[in-house]
């Protein structure tokens, strides 16, 4: 093994992946990302998953600080968490939280039924909530925690959004619905953003098990940093597939990007042993940056006026750059989408619409 693999960033593992974080941070000398002072989210409506703390909390901060109209989806602290980005964005924009749960398909349904009903059209999502856990566990729905949270279950969200045209779209509009006429929408709502929170972690990840994709195994501490990994692997792919079915003809019809926030202290490492964990706080707190450092890459994306118009972008910390090549391969993406599609149908939760073909 020479200097270069040796050096070149692995995340298959705890301490390699802390290292490899620390590392991350300390060469990082590139500009911080800014948003310009026009660049506002007034009249809009965004949505952030896992909102109730860490990175989600900063981002949905920052976009009501911003004049959004912010959506907080959290599995659970909603009332608190209600009065800290209320208090925190100094209420430029208005906050309103609802409950959703990734490791339940059923409760995606019904938020997605919530914002339908409504008449809710949601401008920027933010993908953020993920986990990490510590051990092999298994949804209701049958499928690896991390698998269908990091994963599966943003899949049918998404999709089910745009499907109900929560998302304001023509690809992905459910058969007999009604078209959209884009001339009728404002100016600044005509593209929305999907804006997904990934890792550089899905460049070493292993490659994706295509014929055992979503069968539950059993895997322990050891194995939790390289399930996250390709967690973030089959986001990473599944989401640059979106953005090219999202571009019917070369026109964007959502702009889809993703992020890689860098090494941020956020408590992702919560279910790390007991026997770790203040090695581990005190050294995430001296080298990680705080999480509002860490929420500006996604906010690049999802408020940055000079992005208009273009899609697929991924970026880590402060660079636009390449995603890994086999994230980005169509024919991977074609296959993980069907997959994804396959998974859904067998877990009684079909899609719906009528573009599952390019």
């Amino acid at each position: 093994m020479g200097l270069r693999d040796l050096l070149r960033p692995r995340h298959d593992g705890a301490l390699r992946a802390l290292a490899f974080g620390i590392l991350d941070r300390l060469r990082d000398d590139a500009p911080e990302l800014t948003l310009d002072v026009g660049d506002r989210l007034d009249g809009r409506t965004c949505l952030v998953t896992g909102a109730n703390r860490g990175l989600g909390l900063a981002i949905a901060t920052e976009l009501a600080r911003r004049g959004g109209h912010v959506i907080l989806a959290c599995r659970s602290g909603i009332p608190e968490v209600l009065d800290v980005v209320r208090r925190q964005s100094g209420s430029s924009g208005t906050v309103e939280a609802m409950h959703l749960d990734l490791g339940d398909l059923d409760s995606v349904e019904r938020f997605v039924d919530e914002l339908a009903e409504d008449g809710a059209c949601v401008d920027v999502v933010v993908l953020n909530a993920g986990v990490v856990p510590k051990e092999a566990r298994r949804t209701k729905d049958g499928f690896d925690e991390s698998f269908q949270v990091n994963f599966l279950a943003d899949a049918l969200l998404v999709t089910r959004m745009l499907e109900r045209g929560v998302i304001a779209n023509t690809v992905f509009a459910a058969p007999g619905s009604e078209p959209l006429d884009r001339d009728d929408l404002p100016d600044e709502r005509r593209v929305p953003r999907i804006v997904v929170v990934s890792s550089e972690s899905h460049r070493s990840a292993r490659p994706i098990p295509f014929g055992r994709l979503g069968v539950f195994h059993r895997w322990s501490m050891r194995q939790a940093v390289a399930e996250y990994g390709l967690s973030k692997r089959l986001i990473e792919t599944w989401s640059a597939e979106l953005a090219r079915r999202l571009r019917p003809h070369g026109e964007v019809e959502v702009a889809v990007h993703t992020a890689c926030p860098g090494a941020v202290n956020t408590d992702i490492a919560r279910e790390a042993p007991a026997f770790v964990k203040p090695a581990l706080d005190a050294t995430m707190r001296a080298f990680f940056k705080p999480t509002e450092a860490g929420a500006r890459p996604v906010l690049h994306l999802a408020a940055s006026r000079a992005l208009e118009g273009r899609t697929g972008l991924y970026v880590h910390v402060t660079r636009t750059k390449p995603r890994c090549p086999k994230a980005d391969d169509p024919e991977i993406g074609r296959r993980l989408w069907d997959a994804a599609a396959r998974l859904l149908e067998g877990a009684g939760h079909p899609l719906l619409s009528r573009s599952t073909e390019r």
